[in-house]
């Protein structure tokens, strides 16, 4: 992934926050059930999971996502 694309990925935070949350409840989802909730292109939701399955806030496999651990804990840390 070059800097400019993770640049723009970090400043989004909130966009990261939102899919976290999607996942909060530990089960397997669709990229394509996200993507209803969240309106982005899908190239930038499959850019922005990539990073956060680099981080190891989630599991990804193929076209599904699903929190980890360690992204419960990132949701739960104080704002």
């Amino acid at each position: 992934m070059d800097k400019k694309l993770m640049d723009k990925i970090l400043m989004d935070k909130k966009l990261m926050d939102k899919i976290l949350i999607l996942l909060r409840d530990s089960k397997w989802h669709e990229l394509e059930e996200i993507n209803k909730e969240i309106p982005v292109s899908t190239h930038q939701l499959k850019e922005i999971a990539l990073f956060l399955h680099e981080q190891s806030f989630i599991n990804k496999e193929n076209l599904k996502l699903k929190i980890t651990s360690k992204g419960l804990r990132f949701l739960d840390l104080p704002t």
